[in-house]
């Protein structure tokens, strides 16, 4: 990780919307049911190079983080998360991901896998539910 990179961090436009599709769809992750204003981006020379946004909607959830190809291990996505954090007023900060290690490193801590069905309505329905890759970490803010 390189901490000296120089990229910017700043909410995101709406003349972003092609270029926050275009690198979630790097990944195919959606960006359904999230409002572009809930995105945040990296830009290095005027080019976007990385989103992240959270959602809030059953539980406070890092919802997407992705950063284009050529620029990962910059340390963009762990800039992108500090500012995440910097915007979240809830006592804990959820997450569902393949890449586990990554948000281990960044201080979250992983759940057994029930939890998921207690944190998303989407998990409980869904029929891959007993066969899913994905991990569910959290990250405590506020002790309550």
């Amino acid at each position: 990780m390189n901490e000296n990179v120089d990229v910017a961090i700043r909410g995101a436009e709406a003349s972003d919307r092609r270029s926050i599709e275009g690198i979630m769809g790097t990944y195919f992750l959606d960006i359904d049911d999230v409002p572009m204003e809930d995105f945040i981006v990296a830009e290095m020379d005027g080019k976007i190079v990385g989103v992240a946004a959270i959602s809030e909607k059953e539980c406070c959830e890092v919802h997407s983080i992705a950063v284009h190809p050529t620029y990962r291990g910059l340390g963009i996505g762990s800039k992108m998360i500090s500012r995440l954090l910097g915007d979240v007023s809830h006592d804990r900060l959820y997450v569902r991901t393949t890449s586990p290690v990554f948000f281990k490193k960044m201080g979250f801590v992983e759940l057994p896998m029930s939890e998921k069905a207690s944190l998303w309505q989407d998990c409980r329905e869904c029929d891959r539910y007993d066969n899913c890759k994905q991990y569910v970490l959290c990250m405590v803010l506020k002790e309550v």
